[in-house]
């Protein structure tokens, strides 16, 4: 199987239901500067990732517990599935984290990988929006540096792929408009 493989697209949510979410969540004042990991530290550094972060929580309210528990059945369905299509005989433990993603004009995230000195098994987005341009998300070839898969986001789809350092990835600059995703991990 080659590596290209590994990554799954799916639908996973309806464009109806994505509206209904983004009237409550893509206004919220409690969006942060999204940090990176660096050797354990978690740094804000605007020249790898322009990216705002909110974390979806289980106890903030009931609205948002409604939302995190509807993200987190989802991804264990899909989780299921994206397993079983690979013959991996797997079952996620734990979802580590849900975050609402808001990019602004310019935003991106340069080249990375979801792993390191946190022990992940699986990585995901979820786009919710698709009114603005830019912001595809790409990985490349580990061994070239080449890209080999670009994705234009589409509403409601969910990208699954190993969380190590053989799934290279960015988010692309956007160049117009605010892109809106939710991204997770899981063990």
């Amino acid at each position: 199987m080659e590596i290209k493989e590994y990554i799954g697209q799916y639908n996973f949510i309806d464009p109806n239901t994505v509206s209904t979410f983004l009237k409550t969540f893509s206004k919220i004042k409690e969006f942060e500067d999204a940090v990176i990991s660096n050797y354990g530290e978690d740094i804000i550094d605007k020249k790898i990732r322009n990216v705002q972060n909110y974390y979806l929580s289980k106890n903030k309210n009931l609205t948002e517990t409604h939302w995190f528990n509807y993200f987190c059945y989802g991804l264990g369905k899909v989780s299921s599935v994206y397993f079983k299509e690979r013959n991996i005989d797997y079952r996620l433990k734990k979802i580590e984290a849900l975050n609402l993603l808001k990019y602004p004009e310019k935003g991106f995230y340069k080249k990375h990988y979801d792993s390191g000195n946190i022990h992940r098994e699986l990585s995901a987005v979820i786009f919710l929006n698709n009114d603005y341009e830019g912001g595809h998300l790409q990985f490349f070839n580990p061994k070239t540096e080449e890209i080999m898969l670009d994705i234009k986001p589409e509403v409601g789809k969910i990208v699954l792929w190993p969380s190590n350092f053989m799934f290279p990835h960015q988010a692309t600059q956007v160049t117009k408009g605010t892109r809106f995703a939710i991204i997770s991990w899981m063990i």
